[in-house]
């Protein structure tokens, strides 16, 4: 095995933390420029949030699914690319109103917003993309690359049978699976559209990273010391003696009055099926503890929506972490869980992001939209069976 390898004292100017110093968990304060608490509509507790959930879903009626399904022609019978769609090119003026009001939601508060009563059975694969990609644009005029940072923007999620698993363990990955453990994406907004639901379970789960922010302000303040030291992101996992590909970041991190997270424990800890590269130090116990306790508040701190078939769920990704309940799947393929996600920006409206958070978002946002792909059929891969836990 490959010698353990120390981390180096800074990267890019940024100190790391390295672990064994135990915490005076009655004398550490705030990490510097963090305030004592986050006053905003985005700082919610499940209960103001249920009360008033209504306020939260845009209702579509049936003149605007006439609308949707006249510029979805229209568009259809324009030779317009995918990348092409934008508000200009995918006119909906009877609801640019609302989505403005929807767009402020969004970004100030409380963060998330469903947009419901598309019928995603009545049109096919490509059609549905066109739609959601449309809707998407008038929140956000940038559109994320995902996965391989080279042209996969619309991820489709649906599960499939891998060739290296045998008929009794195809048959319990493809029906049942776990819950997805809390977390955020690579982006600033994320937006999932249900096409067709689980046979049971499979609800999205809401938390605001500002609520946990004010319970370790107010109880642990030595766990947002931790949260907002460097720690070490592994972009790409190697093994023997290959490159490591690697950058240092807080998980949480305060920018012009905004709390900004970035929380994945993938590439931080690695999974079961890819662990974290042995030439490096694990994790330290402070940050072991600190990613149990932000667990365990965004679970106390929850939200369950349920996704009916046609739901577009929009949500900050900074200011929300979110997860996925149990479920269990259809045994045909056709009616299996289904989604698609879309990860976007808004120059206008979105939240101004630090430095050295600028080259990773760089590779999200900076390219030109005609290498833009949007996958028809899900990809026969893994998705989200792990990492995430």
């Amino acid at each position: 095995m490959a010698e353990t390898l120390g981390l180096p004292a800074n990267v890019n100017g940024l100190p790391i933390l390295v672990g064994c110093h135990e915490f005076d968990k009655t004398q550490v304060g705030l990490p510097d420029g963090f305030p004592s608490k986050l006053v905003s509509s985005l700082a919610w507790k499940p209960d103001d949030i249920l009360a008033r959930r209504e306020e939260t879903i845009l209702q579509l009626t049936e003149s605007v699914l006439a609308k949707i399904n006249d510029t979805l022609a229209k568009f259809k019978g324009s030779g317009l690319k995918l990348y092409q769609l934008s508000p200009a090119t995918f006119p909906l003026p009877s609801l640019a109103a609302r989505f403005a009001t929807y767009k402020t939601c969004l970004h100030e508060g409380p963060g998330f917003f469903t947009l419901r009563g598309l019928t995603p059975r009545e049109w096919g694969a490509r059609e549905n993309l066109i739609i959601h990609t449309g809707i998407a644009s008038y929140f956000g005029n940038k559109r994320a690359l995902q996965q391989n940072y080279h042209s996969d923007t619309a991820d489709a999620i649906r599960r499939f049978q891998s060739p290296n698993l045998d008929s009794a363990s195809h048959a319990a990955l493809t029906k049942k699976h776990g819950e997805s453990g809390f977390h955020s994406d690579n982006g600033d907004n994320v937006s999932l559209y249900c096409r067709q639901v689980a046979a049971s379970g499979g609800d999205l789960r809401l938390s605001s990273t500002w609520t946990i922010y004010n319970e370790l302000a107010t109880h642990r303040k030595d766990v947002l010391q931790t949260l907002s030291a460097p720690w070490l992101y592994i972009l790409v996992l190697f093994s023997g003696d290959e490159e490591l590909r690697a950058e240092m970041s807080p998980l949480f991190n305060m920018h012009h009055g905004k709390l900004i997270v970035d929380y994945q424990k993938r590439p931080l800890r690695g999974t079961k099926e890819k662990p974290r590269d042995p030439r490096l130090k694990p994790i330290s116990f402070q940050q072991k503890e600190a990613l149990s306790v932000v667990n365990k508040l965004a679970f106390e701190n929850a939200i369950s929506l349920d996704q009916r078939a046609g739901d577009i769920n929009f949500f900050n990704n900074f200011a929300i972490l979110h997860a996925r309940s149990p479920f269990v799947d259809d045994d045909e393929l056709e009616v299996r869980r289904h989604l698609t996600r879309l990860i976007f920006r808004n120059d206008v409206d979105g939240w101004k992001i630090f430095d050295h958070m600028k080259e990773k978002w760089g590779k999200y946002y900076n390219h030109d939209p005609a290498v833009e792909t949007f996958q028809e059929e899900p990809s026969r891969w893994a998705w989200s069976l792990t990492g995430h836990d």
